[in-house]
């Protein structure tokens, strides 16, 4: 596989695993438009360690106190929102891999172009009411969990989901946002056993070279990093249908290419 081509799946798998557009739809899209095929199991173990180290190191604190008092509420509730999105993907497995050869990809993107446009306006509408804003309990563990496991369908969004579905649940907006990437590490972690199990190891090592590998997890690192400050940012200034409009273009070029 090229070098260039592995820099720029860096580059997607960064920033779209944390901004609301689905970095796994721009993934299966780039396969088809460049006819790469699927990437090496190995270099996708990499790229999706790249984004884990991202997000732990830039939740290091909160992780530290979670791991200091690990029975606090908040582990609980991203246990359960962890174990309700793994039993979705298990009790729906063979549906969700026919939806990654792209055929169900333009309607992913619309949905989450969607999800973003009425969040937004429900945003909005709730700081002109001075809206008294919850934090997440049992009920928005579940109901967020159920979200992130739709989330799996290339093309949806799985940051983008999960804070839409907080949002408009009346989780604050920082908080909500927090809450997502925090629930992306456990299931990151799910989806790395899940792709090693069951695995060739004699030719996992295959295709991809050491450079490439440090290049590629390198660029992902860094993009993820971005791509978190540049969220958490974005978040604030509920701008959210810039993205929406991004992900009908992402879905006219997707009908065209697929």
């Amino acid at each position: 596989m090229d070098t260039i081509v592995i820099i720029v799946l860096g580059m997607v798998q960064g920033l779209t695993e944390f901004l609301p557009v689905s970095s796994s739809g721009h993934l299966v899209l780039l396969e088809n438009i460049f006819g790469i095929g699927d990437a090496s199991l190995f270099l996708n173990v990499v790229l999706h360690c790249a984004t884990l180290l991202a997000v732990v190191i830039y939740y290091r604190k909160k992780l530290w106190q979670m791991l200091k008092h690990p029975f606090q509420t908040l582990t609980l509730y991203l246990v359960i929102s962890t174990v309700i999105t793994c039993g979705i993907v298990l009790l729906f497995n063979d549906f969700f891999e026919s939806a990654f050869s792209g055929a169900l990809l333009v309607w992913g993107f619309l949905l989450s172009a969607i999800f973003l446009i009425v969040t937004e306006f429900i945003a909005k509408s709730y700081a002109r009411q001075n809206y008294k804003y919850i934090n997440v309990g049992l009920k928005e563990s579940v109901m967020l969990g159920l979200f992130q496991g739709l989330a799996v369908l290339p093309g949806i969004s799985r940051s983008g989901t999960t804070l839409c579905a907080g949002i408009v649940m009346g989780i604050e907006k920082k908080n909500a946002l927090d809450y997502s990437f925090l629930m992306s590490i456990p299931i990151i972690i799910a989806s790395l056993v899940y792709e090693l199990i069951g695995a060739d190891f004699d030719s996992i090592f295959m295709d991809v070279n050491v450079l490439q590998l440090i290049l590629g997890g390198l660029t992902a690192f860094v993009c993820a990093i971005l791509g978190i400050k540049l969220m958490l940012k974005i978040v604030e200034k509920v701008q959210y249908k810039w993205f929406a409009l991004y992900l009908v273009i992402l879905a006219i070029i997707t009908a065209c290419v697929l």
